[in-house]
């Protein structure tokens, strides 16, 4: 989609109904006035989730909290698909998106190593990344290049291996299968002989459903059961060695927040720091209980990929890395910065958490409740 394409335009190309249509026009791009701002943001996910939930809280706290800019946000399908939501934004007709990096790969090359990398950073790591390793600066050299400002809002933490009707016991079974997996670890699996799907939330259950895709990964317990993806596998595997973590982006247009006066950006970009960890630890906090509830009531085998796939697609994926990471500068300026602070950090973190997390299960006496 052109970036000069009229907003007008661009709602009748989207085919929009009428009413959104409506909403949408009177709520124009950007009012200015007296330092004033009305902005669109046009989300990537379904209204009900718990990502189109910290949308609209983030939303609502801006609108609470600022005199000088008002948000309105439209959920997936709502003005426009989630998977266009960022083409909104450079059309002029919104002035921001919230996604996934990953989601805009028909746009760069670089920017889908914002998001995540197979067998990558967990959430504590790359959000130290971002804040205290130089990550955003990174990322927003890719996003400036696209005329977009980037703040990270909300990490998955780790995710999921994907729903399944059959066993993964090798390598070999992933083998002509139709996966809905994005990103870098869509390509790892490719290398193995499948064929990765893109598809924005809400398609996830009708495309596994009908067959449309064999397999699918969406996130995580809560996320997955809250989506109902139980009613069409089986077979829940991990660990969720593709996305072991995945940062969500808000997309600014740059010229509306190169518009914005200092304290408001410094509102937005504090509120954007809040959700990011926000998100993170909702996900956390009911992840354990939805996985209890796949289990107890709707009779979902959990499965772990054996070492000898875990080893095939680590493989794989470094051969991905490695070559996405080629394509040009950009991509070799992202890739190399994300692994070099993954090399250091890894360290700390087997000596800090993982060994942690090891001695926590040793054998010894200890209460689950006083």
């Amino acid at each position: 989609m052109k970036k000069n394409l009229k907003r007008r335009d661009f709602i009748k190309k989207a085919g929009l109904a009428g009413a959104a249509a409506t909403a949408a026009s009177s709520f124009a791009a950007p009012a200015i006035a007296a330092g004033h701002q009305e902005w669109i943001i046009c989300s990537a996910f379904g209204k009900a989730g718990l990502l189109g939930q910290a949308i609209q809280a983030f939303a609502d706290n801006i609108n609470s909290y600022s005199d000088k800019l008002k948000i309105k946000v439209y959920h997936a399908g709502e003005l426009v698909p989630g998977l266009e939501s960022l083409d909104a934004v450079r059309s002029g007709a919104a002035q921001a998106s919230y996604g996934a990096p990953y989601y805009w790969t028909n746009l760069s090359d670089a920017i889908e190593f914002v998001a995540t990398c197979p067998f990558g950073m967990n959430a504590m790591e790359q959000n130290a990344w971002c804040y205290y390793g130089g990550g955003i600066e990174e990322a927003d050299k890719i996003y400036n290049a696209l005329g977009l400002k980037f703040l990270p809002m909300g990490n998955t933490g780790n995710q999921m291996g994907g729903w399944f009707n059959k066993e993964i016991n090798t390598p070999d079974d992933y083998k002509g299968l139709k996966m809905r997996m994005p990103g870098l670890g869509g390509r790892t699996i490719e290398k193995l002989g499948a064929t990765p799907v893109l598809l924005a939330g809400p398609d996830v259950l009708p495309s596994l459903a009908s067959g449309a895709v064999d397999a699918a990964e969406w996130i995580c317990p809560a996320a997955d059961l809250g989506a109902g993806l139980y009613q069409a596998a089986k077979f829940y595997y991990g660990p969720g060695w593709h996305e072991p973590s995945t940062l969500l982006d808000l997309s600014i247009d740059l010229n509306a927040w190169e518009s914005l006066d200092s304290a408001t950006q410094g509102l937005v970009t504090n509120m954007t720091q809040s959700f990011n960890m926000t998100v993170f630890s909702r996900f956390q906090a009911i992840n354990g209980p939805a996985l209890q509830k796949l289990v107890g009531e709707h009779g979902v085998t959990i499965k772990t990929f054996p070492d000898e796939v875990l080893i095939a697609l680590g493989n794989a994926a470094g051969e991905v890395v490695s070559e996405r990471g080629s394509i040009n500068a950009e991509t070799k300026a992202i890739a190399n910065h994300l692994l070099s602070f993954r090399k250091v950090i890894k360290e700390w973190f087997t000596r800090g958490e993982q060994d942690f997390s090891r001695i926590r299960d040793l054998p010894f006496k200890y209460p689950d409740s006083v």
